[in-house]
């Protein structure tokens, strides 16, 4: 076995041009983003004094607090500037604005015409308040969504009423956090989770996240038990008889995401990714010949691409149906033995198949919206064998996660499950590895679809950390516990690092 590609798709030099030519899409993505979220840009401060959420986002309900000693402080809402009005009792204002929602330009927030309630979700709140310069667009905002139309006064003791408590910082049962901006709303756009977590965003806002993930494996297991390299060879009097022998695999993916509201309950999502994998092998001839230590097998290239719709249920439940386009390849070929075969399945870069992902979500953010905990649930039906003729299992995975947020700081403990079946089919190129033709062939364990899938929990530590539009974030974590359908390498550790901006 060599690490020449020979006659796959992707050469040395196509693989080069490839990946360059996908990291220049995402850094494409990347300034488009911020040149259209500097279009939009709002006066400073960028970020709201009290809760540090971006104002660019909220420009339509963004408040400007002027003091008479000459200090300015930017809010995001009248929520927070009830907050911090509270806070500086001592200081006098000398100026009051608020964004006028149709426009988005700043006017007089004591002669603005305010509407309190209706269907359109406020921010920070769960009794929206939002203002007008004109009385005419605030009618006809009232036609469309509801609410009453009412003083700066009475919106404010409304706001006041809800950051003392006596208003109740609950409503109807929901948290008052509105879309979840806020305090700690980093927790649930988090850049950092190694498992995708679908929410939605407000009307008209965009999310371009950019993830690189790694994960490592070494050394074999058959069920929950390991399996040293002895027990493994070709003709010998092992368990288990093949000639390549799995020791280490690698596999690491750039990930591309963007997100973008279509309403405040719907929003839409389109991802895309680079993999790339690489085993290392060692060749067992026979007992009368020494085990040698082979070049690694690698593949590389573009994954499948998946389209999601996410509907928000209620302040804490989202559904979400996502479709798996088969875009990344299913015919890859590694050397062996100086001779060209399909790589086993674990080499693969697509499914081959259109593939269902429903998901259900449930997010809960503490009254002080330092908290953030939720579940989710998302299974993988693979609709059909592919054009190879075979399927990769079905999957069930099931993630929890508690968050705490320590001002632009978020950190988090998360758990995963995955349950995953054995793959359906065989492909008869693949099969060439299991029964070697002419005596050419290298039986290797992963070129049997017996070997696919199992059980597996993950725990995983992270930490992230906004500034303005930008999220950064890491995780790291290993398995607790696995148990794998027949003889396969073993997960050791994943690491997940994830850049955001929304706008």
């Amino acid at each position: 076995m060599t690490s020449s590609f020979g006659k796959r798709p992707f050469g040395h030099h196509g693989m080069s041009r490839t990946i360059v030519a996908f990291l220049l899409m995402i850094l494409g993505s990347l300034v488009a983003a911020a040149s259209f979220a500097a279009a939009g840009a709002v006066e400073g401060p960028q970020a709201c004094g009290q809760c540090g959420m971006d104002r660019t986002v909220f420009a339509q309900s963004r408040m400007l607090i002027s003091y008479t000693d000459g200090t300015t402080v930017g809010v995001c809402s009248l929520h927070c500037a009830a907050a911090e009005l509270k806070q500086n009792r001592g200081k006098h204002v000398k100026a009051l604005m608020v964004a006028d929602y149709p426009t988005k330009e700043l006017t007089d927030a004591k002669s603005a015409v305010w509407v309190v309630g209706g269907s359109k979700q406020g921010v920070m709140t769960s009794v929206a308040k939002w203002a007008f310069a004109k009385e005419e667009d605030a009618g006809k905002f009232v036609q469309e969504y509801g609410g009453k139309l009412t003083s700066f006064e009475h919106a404010m003791k409304t706001a006041e009423g809800e950051a003392s408590g006596a208003s109740g910082t609950k409503h109807g049962g929901h948290s008052h956090t509105g879309h979840g901006m806020g305090p700690g709303s980093q927790m649930l756009f988090n850049p950092g989770f190694g498992d995708d977590i679908y929410h939605t965003h407000p009307a008209g806002m965009w999310m371009v996240t950019y993830k690189f993930m790694h994960m490592n494996m070494d050394g074999l297991r058959d069920g929950t038990t390991n399996v040293d390299q002895d027990s493994v060879g070709f003709k010998r009097p092992t368990p288990y008889t093949y000639m390549m022998i799995p020791t280490s695999m690698t596999m690491d993916m750039h990930m591309l995401m963007l997100m973008y509201g279509v309403t405040d309950r719907f929003t839409l999502m389109t991802m895309a990714n680079y993999q790339s994998n690489k085993m290392e092998m060692l060749m067992d001839m026979g007992p009368k010949k020494p085990i040698t230590r082979e070049d690694p097998m690698r593949t590389e290239g573009l994954g499948d691409i998946e389209l999601r719709g996410i509907y928000k249920i209620n302040e804490h439940l989202a559904g979400s149906l996502g479709l798996s386009l088969p875009a990344g390849s299913i015919s890859e070929t590694v050397i062996m033995m100086k001779k060209e075969y399909r790589a086993p399945y674990d080499m693969q870069l697509g499914s081959g198949s259109y593939d269902l992902k429903p998901a259900i979500t449930y997010n809960g953010l503490s009254d002080d919206a330092l908290w953030n905990w939720g579940a989710q649930a998302m299974y993988t039906w693979h609709t059909a064998k592919n054009r190879n003729d075979w399927s990769f299992g079905d999957s069930l995975k099931v993630s929890g996660w508690l968050q705490r947020a320590l001002g632009p700081a978020t950190t988090w403990l998360r758990l995963a499950y995955n349950n995953t079946e054995r793959i359906t089919g065989q492909d008869a190129e693949i099969e060439k590895l299991i029964h070697p033709v002419t005596g050419m062939g290298a039986p290797t364990p992963d070129a049997d679809p017996r070997n696919y899938g199992g059980q597996r929990l993950d725990g995983a530590l992270g930490a992230s950390y906004q500034r303005g539009p930008f999220s950064l974030g890491v995780e790291g974590g290993l398995p607790v516990y696995q148990k794998l359908n027949g003889l396969q390498l073993k997960t050791t550790w994943f690491l997940n690092v994830g850049l955001q901006m929304m706008f």
